[in-house]
């Protein structure tokens, strides 16, 4: 196969995704153009291939387990939020705050709590936050930055909910459209530690608070804001006044249905392990399955008998929330279809040949895909699309590089994006919820995200370079930008850069 030929679905997907940021087009796109090619141009033929051999062989097999898992969480975690239970739970998080820096800590802390929802985690705990942080002297904008920071880059890194299901179907089919059997769990584990950016960002997050950094445009709007100078607009998403029965029940309700889950999911699990003496991608699967229909029957029962949802209402949000996930279903199935479009295509090949007759470095390719991903994700504001173009691509041009690296870059490059891109909706959702200007929270927020992109393009090269010089401890590149990020946060904060008061 001709390599620019095998190349150009993927190139197709990329340059439709700059260009009109619209990624379902720019995968469908890349899958015609695709089986075009392998069918001669023969549009029938074409036509007929892009299902037969491709959209219908996805929905069968782990696949179809994956899409299942996904729709089932998703019914389940807007139950909980359209219920208004997770507001109340988060709103007894949020108790007992007396200091800015305490406040700070215990936004963090509820981000991380809240795991399993990036779009839930931002409008629940902007509406609960933002009286504490007027009542603190603390801008809005600080609020926006931390509520953003806590949303998508811990949901990432979790394997247990969506986020963790998806990611794991994109790493076992691009593993096996290169002829490699690896299961989605294994993968998942050996790529936390080099999910930089996602960790650089929550660890990031713990030392502007205790160290009380102000950088860039941040500083000024909270010097603006102490002189009275800058003022907020109620937010068009004020929530209305929780019910009797949410205050006193509410969250209880949510500490119900997180147990419910995690003791299904820690028997399940168990059960497995002493069954057949360990995990695997399709046991985690059922295990999951079982867990989340658990926990949304006992939500449901629990919300009846008090009165708060009848079963009709619980049943309509559950299914709502199972639509709510059909774009990304798309977004997943497309993915899948590339991936065995680049596989007949041999796509990995014809990069790897062309990285070699420009002797592009393998300690620099983890380090690019982060950039790509970065780059990709910032103009189309979609992590989810991004990790759907890249980490096949990644997948396959890693011949000779670390793989698993440069699947943390991909997916380090995505959440970038997601966390910093204007159009992002956790960005819109964050500004939103929290009663700021979105320009206003875009570029207040930015220089941290842009502070953390660095260390994380650096410490893809270290990974890189230590694992070439042999085994060396996954955690140690991750590490080493933490101390440096710390150090530069500690001394930032002591100067001009980043202290109100100098």
């Amino acid at each position: 196969m001709d390599s620019l030929l095998a190349i150009a679905p993927s190139a197709l997907a990329l340059i439709l995704a700059f260009t009109t940021r619209r990624v379902i087009l720019s995968l469908l796109s890349a899958v015609v153009l695709g089986y075009a090619i392998l069918m001669n141009y023969h549009p029938l033929d074409t036509a007929v291939a892009v299902f037969n051999q491709g959209i219908f062989q996805q929905l069968e097999g782990s696949n179809a387990q994956i899409i299942i898992v996904i729709t089932i969480i998703s019914g389940f975690i807007y139950l909980l939020e359209s219920s208004n239970t997770m507001r109340a739970f988060s709103g007894l998080l949020g108790t007992h705050v007396t200091s800015p820096l305490k406040i700070k800590l215990s936004m963090l802390f509820s981000g991380l709590v809240i795991f399993f929802t990036d779009s839930g985690n931002s409008l629940i705990l902007g509406p609960v936050y933002r009286p504490v942080y007027d009542k603190l002297k603390i801008c809005r904008e600080k609020l926006a930055y931390i509520v953003d920071s806590t949303s998508s880059p811990v949901c990432v890194l979790i394997p247990i909910i969506s986020w963790g299901a998806y990611t794991m179907g994109l790493m076992e089919s691009s593993f096996a459209a290169e002829g490699i059997v690896k299961d989605g769990f294994t993968a998942f584990r050996e790529v936390w530690f080099y999910m930089i950016y996602p960790l650089l960002t929550l660890i990031g997050v713990a030392f502007v608070a205790i160290f009380n950094v102000w950088l860039g445009r941040m500083k000024q709007v909270q010097q603006r804001f102490l002189a009275g100078t800058h003022t907020y607009e109620d937010s068009q998403t004020t929530l209305p006044e929780l019910s009797p029965a949410l205050k006193q029940h509410g969250a209880k309700i949510v500490a119900v249905a997180l147990g419910t889950l995690f003791v299904s999911m820690i028997s399940l699990f168990t059960y497995f392990v002493l069954q057949q003496g360990m995990l695997t991608g399709p046991v985690i699967r059922i295990s999951l399955a079982l867990s989340y229909t658990t926990a949304t029957i006992a939500t449901i029962v629990i919300l009846h008998r008090l009165q708060i949802f009848d079963f009709n209402s619980s049943s309509k949000a559950f299914f709502n929330g199972m639509g709510r996930i059909m774009p990304i279903l798309c977004i997943l199935i497309l993915a899948w279809t590339l991936s065995d479009v680049m596989a007949e295509l041999e796509t990995g090949a014809a990069i790897a040949r062309l990285l070699n007759a420009v002797n592009f470095p393998v300690w620099m390719l983890a380090s690019m895909i982060f950039v790509i991903g970065a780059a990709l994700s910032l103009a189309t504001g979609s992590s989810w699309g991004t990790f759907a173009l890249v980490i096949p691509v990644a997948v396959a041009v890693a011949l000779d590089a670390p793989v698993i690296v440069c699947i943390g870059a991909a997916i380090s490059g995505g959440l970038f994006g997601d966390h910093a891109s204007p159009i992002s909706d956790t960005t819109v959702l964050s500004s939103m919820s929290c009663g700021v200007n979105h320009m206003s929270h875009v570029e207040t927020q930015f220089p941290y995200a842009i502070f953390t992109a660095v260390l994380t393009f650096f410490g893809f090269m270290l990974a890189s370079l230590l694992l070439q010089a042999g085994e060396s401890p996954a955690w140690i590149p991750v590490t080493v930008m933490a101390v440096i990020a710390g150090v530069a946060y500690y001394f930032a904060s002591r100067s001009k850069l980043g202290n109100l008061n100098l």
